[in-house]
């Protein structure tokens, strides 16, 4: 499950507005510090580790020294991922996602994967990976973030990839096993580069909500995925005013998106105020461009907060995947016809 960080920041930087326009200063910064650690063992690794950041653009400030690193200029109400590594013996590694509101946070474990750790699984599940694609690891949770066991891999896809793979409880290759263990680790190899998610295949008997995470060439990317039982549950009947509108408050788009706040009323986009102007501002100002009735999903106001291959210029992510709630809402309520109700 994705542990929900919180993170306080007074730095400006570049942003964009939902028109995919450059635009005003970007107010906010936070600060994250933590080491790097070893995947299996979790131990501090003992040699000097590199750190950078996925999700923030601009990239913010690190500093390292061995593996302890502090990443600075941090927007509130940001996910992003850690890309922590440590050649030769250790791989480039881009973390579960982290999420911040509006609070500092320390002790952040960026796990990166051995080349022995990958070499055994390798061998273990018959696979040689190649250069130009990467590894990926997924832990399966409950909503109370335990390892959740007992997932079969009829419900677990990632288009185009080898696998899944599973590990039993001691982290080890179960190359006959077909569902999760009690450690709840499943793997994939040869997975295309960009971006990846968990597919959610027809008639699976669980939802998967794992954070939408990128991946490079020769890279691991580990990741961690909440199960439920049965078909994704969506809202219905979404209020404009009641339940779209609070929003922008609580995820931190009205104090950027503001005339009179630290963004400046970022690109024209205004979200404070009455929900009729509001309203006005997303579905009229300009037509089909923010809110896109015809295609939802292509909606600005959902993938510009949303992680996307290439980056779409947006100074952060806001929403961690497409089974994100607030995600949800907007994309019901423009499924419903955009009403302002």
């Amino acid at each position: 499950m994705l542990a929900r960080c919180m993170i306080l920041v007074a730095i400006a930087l570049t942003a964009c507005d939902f028109n995919g326009d450059k635009a005003g200063p970007l107010g906010g910064s936070l600060t994250v510090g933590g080491q790097v650690v070893d995947f299996q063992t979790g131990a501090a690794l003992d040699v000097a580790a590199s750190v950078s950041t996925s999700g923030l653009e601009p990239a913010p400030k690190v500093t390292s020294q061995g593996a302890d690193f502090t990443i600075e200029g941090i927007p509130e109400n940001s996910a992003f991922q850690i890309l922590a590594s440590a050649p030769p013996s250790h791989r480039a590694t881009f973390s579960q996602a982290v999420i911040v509101t509006s609070s500092d946070l320390d002790g952040v474990k960026a796990p990166a994967v051995s080349e022995m750790f990958l070499s055994s699984l390798a061998a273990a599940f018959q696979v040689t990976p190649s250069a130009a694609k990467g590894v990926v690891f997924v832990h399966l949770v409950d909503d109370a973030g335990k390892a959740r066991s007992g997932v079969a891999a009829t419900n677990l896809t990632i288009t185009g990839a080898k696998g899944p793979y599973f590990l039993d409880a001691n982290m080890m290759p179960a190359a006959a096993a077909n569902t999760s263990s009690n450690s709840g680790w499943v793997v994939f190899f040869e997975v295309p580069v960009g971006t990846v998610s968990l597919g959610q295949p027809a008639g699976a008997t669980v939802t998967l909500d794992m954070a939408v995470s990128p991946l490079n060439a020769g890279t691991v990317t580990i990741a961690d995925a909440k199960v439920s039982d049965g078909a994704p549950k969506l809202p219905s009947n979404v209020s404009f005013a009641a339940q779209i509108v609070p929003i922008f408050a609580t995820r931190g788009c009205t104090a950027c998106h503001s005339g009179g706040g630290i963004g400046k009323d970022l690109g024209g986009l205004t979200l404070d105020g009455p929900s009729s102007k509001i309203y006005k501002e997303l579905v009229e100002e300009r037509p089909n461009t923010r809110v896109r009735i015809s295609s939802p999903e292509t909606s600005l106001v959902l993938t510009m907060p949303s992680r996307e291959s290439p980056p779409d210029g947006h100074p952060n992510v806001t929403f961690t995947g497409p089974l994100d709630p607030d995600y949800l809402k907007l994309l019901v309520w423009i499924r419903e016809g955009a009403k302002e109700n």
